[in-house]
């Protein structure tokens, strides 16, 4: 008979129905426990339950942490359409719940613990059960390697933190769960300072076992053979961990959890300088601008991604419609990213200027480097390379996008797209499916085709890239040391590091004026890294919450771009007359200190005794 245990933490607290531990793979039916971690075949096989690339194979394992699968939820719409940073183009639970500090218990269970949709906290625990049981019974491996032990050691304390790192990003501190049996589950919850620094020790074990395994990264370094075709490229490495671990501490150091001050962000910094040198050591390194676009779109894999998730499939179909959709979809009820007028002004002009508020533009008019009327010329390249405009092109467009209103015709002009006729523009206010309400489109992970013309390509989703770490570094260095302060084991300063990331796209070095001081440079750290991490990743949902500034950012006005044709004149120089406008009041946000963190349904949180609940969201 087979031996029943719980899945995982809550499946203790929350009554969920047991089910046998060996199910994780049908090749261990019958098998009983001493068997499958006696042998190192059945031992991978029950802990690669936890990273199996195919998704269709079980929604519980670790995609259900990454970005992109997240955004791949059923209810249609990406994380970044609940902030300020962009609308989503159908009216769904992102405007209705989300945005707006409703959040229904049902839709409190579908992101946690419902099993039929897709569960984060459900698959999380999962996973830290599999790697502690696996961790624990590691001693029964009888015909394994010294080297396959460490991969395997090393691999289960990666998975161990990252999935506690997931859980507290979303609901904040959580008892942190290091052994799979217990008498009573029901526990206090640590800080979230203290849970992103307990992962923080794991991933660095991680990288430990991982570095003594061989797996400093998964394939070979650029030039020799089998760079960027390793076939467990999915799988967490060395350099990875250290990034991750880094990562874990600037979220710890952040203002939302800080507490130890300056010690927080020293020791931050210290790990973000290492996971740079590390990452520059084994060569992974920045692509250049006329590939950047293949850290999203066309490959599997790039040699800026230190771990990525890449999703084989047409840009169009229902998998892909809630973060890369656009009028008139191959899938009739996408909605996707409507980027806002607010996150537009955060792409800097071509010389540097900041334009994020009426004061920085009127500098940046007075210097000659932007006009109200030529609003996307000269801007950072990176603008073009994710937003759609008014006047985009793309490889399979006629001309270029049209989203303006011409008043002689009373329409909006279609676009030629893939051969076919598309609308782009749409009555300001509209409430029909998929349409912008902002007057922007995301370009970023869009191959720039329609429909039945598109062909299947990768969606590359960079879980960590070097770009990422180099401003991790930077934030982290400018808090504990100032902009040209370096931490002990990296031979780069702050602004050194930001300027690396603007010099790959072609951008200038910050401005003099923006590195007066810590205070001042921060704001455009930050700035710098809204914009080089624009909509992938979830980070600007998540960078918002633990700069503590989102009470700001989700309590402005939210705005777009409503464009109409006009003569050519020296008050509008391209025949387009630009007006902003506030997006429709239904499609605005709010802010609650309660949404800091995601609330545990009702019905399973009320069950428990020692651990507290998150605040609702009414």
């Amino acid at each position: 008979m087979k031996r029943k245990y719980i899945i995982l933490l809550f499946c203790a607290l929350f009554s969920f129905s047991g089910c046998n531990f060996l199910e994780v793979d049908p090749e261990l039916e019958g098998l009983k426990e001493e068997d499958v971690f006696s042998t190192y075949k059945n031992y991978r096989l029950y802990f690669d339950y936890i990273l199996t690339k195919d998704q269709s194979i079980n929604k519980l394992n670790i995609h259900e942490g990454y970005p992109m699968f997240v955004d791949f939820n059923d209810r249609r719409f990406a994380l970044v359409s609940t902030t300020d940073a962009a609308d989503a183009g159908r009216l769904l639970r992102a405007q209705q719940e989300i945005k707006i500090c409703k959040l229904s218990q049902e839709t409190c269970s579908d992101f946690s613990f419902s099993s039929s949709r897709r569960p984060i906290a459900l698959a999380m625990f999962k996973i830290i059960r599999i790697a502690n049981r696996s961790i624990e019974n590691i001693d029964k491996l009888t015909n394994a390697k010294p080297q396959e032990i460490s991969e395997l050691l090393g691999s289960a304390y990666f998975v161990r933190a990252y999935a506690h790192f997931v859980l507290c990003r979303f609901y904040g501190g959580m008892p942190y769960i290091d052994e799979s049996q217990k008498d009573n589950w029901d526990l206090e919850r640590l800080t979230a300072n203290e849970t992103y620094r307990r992962a923080a020790d794991d991933f660095y074990k991680a990288y430990e076992y991982l570095r003594d395994a061989g797996k400093m990264r998964r394939d070979a370094v650029p030039g020799v053979a089998g760079h960027l075709a390793a076939t467990d490229m999915n799988r967490p490495s060395g350099c990875t961990a250290l990034a991750l671990r880094a990562r874990a501490l600037m979220y710890a150091a952040s203002p939302l959890n800080n507490l130890n001050g300056q010690q927080d962000w020293a020791d931050a910094a210290e790990a973000c300088g290492l996971a740079l040198s590390t990452a520059l050591e084994w060569k992974y390194e920045l692509l250049p601008a006329s590939k950047y676009t293949d850290n999203f779109i066309g490959k599997e894999y790039t040699n800026e991604s230190l771990w990525s998730y890449s999703h084989y499939a047409k840009g169009n179909v229902s998998s892909l419609a809630g973060f890369n959709a656009y009028p008139m979809t191959y899938y009739s009820n996408g909605c996707g990213v409507c980027p806002t007028q607010n996150f537009v002004d955060k792409y800097e002009t071509i010389d540097g200027y900041a334009l994020n508020t009426e004061e920085d533009r009127a500098i940046a008019i007075a210097a000659g480097s932007y006009e109200d009327q030529r609003p996307y010329e000269k801007r950072d390249p990176r603008f073009d390379l994710t937003i759609i405009y008014d006047g985009s092109t793309t490889p399979y467009v006629e001309g270029a996008i049209n989203i303006h209103y011409d008043p002689s015709t009373k329409s909006f002009p279609k676009t030629k797209i893939s051969g076919v006729d598309a609308e782009f523009g749409i009555e300001w206010e509209s409430t029909t499916k998929g349409y912008s309400n902002t007057g922007y489109y995301m370009r970023k992970m869009w191959s720039g085709a329609r429909g039945d013309k598109d062909i299947k390509r990768y969606y590359h989703d960079p879980i960590v890239r070097l770009a990422e770490i180099y401003l991790n570094y930077a934030e982290c260095v400018n808090e504990a040391y100032g902009s040209n302060g370096k931490s002990s084991n990296c031979t780069i300063t702050a602004l050194e590091a930001v300027n690396t990331v603007r010099r790959r796209i072609g951008m200038p070095e910050v401005r003099s004026e923006y590195t007066a001081s810590p205070d001042i440079f921060r704001e455009r750290i930050r700035n710098e890294r809204n914009i080089e991490l624009a909509f992938e990743g979830n980070h600007y949902y998540f960078d918002i919450r633990r700069w503590k500034v989102a009470p700001e950012s989700m309590g402005q006005t939210l705005m777009g771009m409503y464009i109409e044709k006009c003569e050519v004149s020296d008050q509008y120089p391209e025949g387009r007359k630009y007006e902003r406008r506030a997006i429709p009041q239904n499609r605005q946000s709010v802010w609650k200190d309660c949404m800091y963190w995601w609330p545990f349904p009702l019905e399973e949180a009320n069950k428990l005794m020692v651990f507290r609940n998150n605040e609702s969201w009414q």
